[in-house]
């Protein structure tokens, strides 16, 4: 092995977490893969419906079920009892798996959470600007937005890929520092951080403290009017938006609160020139397992919140599974519930 290749990177075998940890993996990793799988699935059947497919928040909703999902199929990979269960680190069965591997890993993560950001910024505009929302959040301009976020998100990671990710003593190590690279490595490493979980974060606390501002508003609007005030289509409108705000709200606050851990744990690891997959601190090691568990989560959990959030949208979904004929109340109130 080329010495020059690991410059400042402390390598080993992948290290077992102790042993509750790694039950928690065995436990974690299986259920999470089924429950996201599933739950994606369905979320993805219920935007492509008829009363939902021409809203342009389905296709934001779709494009993240698609990313979660995929991220969601390769997690597993980057748990080191996967390696210990096949034998090999099928990662690194070669040079450009390794990268192709990483280059998909990261580009789905950072799509997922654009994705967030786009149903909170669509969010914002219902609840600031409703008269004018429809005007700006057209089909179009959503597809516009996220053409310009996969090139962008496809041409950082392929290019930090070539060169970061590669197959050393039989294990694909992420963010590698190869000789000459050491000052880019750190500053890739920054900026796919901020790309992934520390922009989007600050971000959606920004934008949502702002949402609830204007939901408190119009709340207390609503509940100054009398009772035939209440009664009118406008409020009843409003109010149904309120209610849809707070359930994609919850989608965010899930976000920000799973997914940092994992980027700090990254970013502490890098810092203290460890990989975080290979790493044999026990502290590290411990930190990994659980921020992984955390990180796994958020790509498993968002149907659930919608289901937690509203009954009838629960029944909405029972309609479609079990593929009932008739009446079906429109997927859009579904959601406003």
């Amino acid at each position: 092995m080329d010495n020059q290749t690991t410059n400042n990177l402390k390598l080993s075998k992948p290290a077992s977490a102790p042993d509750s940890v790694t039950q928690l993996g065995y436990v974690f990793v299986p259920l999470l893969f089924t429950v996201g799988l599933v739950g994606n699935s369905l979320t993805i059947i219920v935007m492509t419906s008829v009363s939902f497919r021409t809203l342009p928040v389905s296709k934001m909703l779709i494009a993240m079920s698609l990313a979660d999902t995929l991220v969601n199929l390769l997690f597993p990979f980057n748990k080191p009892f996967m390696s210990q269960l096949i034998g090999i680190d099928i990662r690194a069965l070669s040079s450009g798996g390794c990268k192709v591997f990483f280059w998909t890993y990261r580009f789905a993560k950072t799509v997922s959470s654009w994705m967030v950001v786009m149903i909170s910024f669509e969010r914002f505009v219902a609840v600031w600007f409703p008269m004018k929302s429809k005007f700006i959040i057209t089909e179009r301009n959503v597809y516009i937005g996220m053409a310009v976020l996969y090139i962008m998100f496809a041409v950082f990671h392929g290019y930090w890929c070539s060169w970061a990710d590669r197959v050393i003593d039989g294990s694909c190590i992420l963010t590698s520092r190869p000789a000459g690279f050491e000052i880019q490595s750190e500053v890739f490493l920054i900026v796919g951080l901020v790309l992934y979980s520390f922009g989007p974060s600050v971000f959606l606390v920004i934008i949502n403290i702002v949402i609830v501002y204007k939901l408190v508003q119009i709340r207390r609007k609503i509940s100054s009017e009398s009772i035939v005030q209440r009664s009118s289509l406008a409020s009843q409108t409003q109010s149904q938006s309120s209610r849809t705000t707070i359930m994609l709200l919850s989608i965010a606050i899930a976000y920000v609160v799973l997914v940092t851990p994992n980027s700090v744990a990254h970013f502490v690891g890098f810092r203290r020139k460890e990989e975080i997959f290979e790493t044999m601190d026990p502290v590290m090691v411990f930190l990994r397992e659980i921020v992984q568990i955390l990180e796994q989560m958020n790509h498993s959990i968002n149907f659930f919140l919608y289901i937690l959030c509203s009954k009838r949208f629960k029944g909405g979904v029972i309609k479609i599974i079990t593929q009932k004929k008739g009446n079906h109340t429109p997927l859009i109130h579904v959601l406003s519930r």
